[in-house]
């Protein structure tokens, strides 16, 4: 079993076409009796429509259940690599878990990410009734 550890960039089981996604450790924590990584995904190809170019390359900031990460990864690549700016995404998850708002994934990497690319690109209501009257 790895011991994670903030900095640590690791290769893991990607989703095809994601084979040189990487995973970064950006810290670890506690949350009652679940360890708790929060990581960074570089490398994705994830279809997002409110991107200007239609297509996510990274995922700043993610929390993930320390097994979803140890059933997802395969290498450790690099030690103490610097992580790109996460825009604030851990102090932002913080307070919405802290009110209650938000949790910790505890599926693979590549599921969650299939997960969020679903999410993103799913028709709205709104979508699926303008659709229905187009005929």
């Amino acid at each position: 079993m790895p011991d994670f550890t903030p900095g640590q960039r690791w290769a893991y089981h990607t989703r095809p076409g994601e084979e040189d996604s990487t995973l970064l450790i950006l810290r670890r924590e506690a949350l009652g009796d679940l360890p708790v990584l929060h990581i960074q995904l570089q490398g994705l190809r994830l279809r997002n429509p409110f991107t200007a170019s239609g297509l996510q390359t990274d995922l700043g900031h993610m929390p993930i259940s320390e097994e979803a990460v140890q059933q997802s990864v395969t290498d450790l690549l690099e030690q103490n690599a610097t992580p790109s700016d996460d825009g604030g995404g851990y102090e932002e998850w913080r307070a919405a878990y802290e009110r209650g708002e938000a949790g910790v994934f505890t599926l693979p990497v590549a599921q969650v990410v299939q997960a969020l690319e679903d999410a993103v690109n799913a028709p709205t209501p709104a979508d699926t009734f303008s659709k229905s009257n187009r005929k």
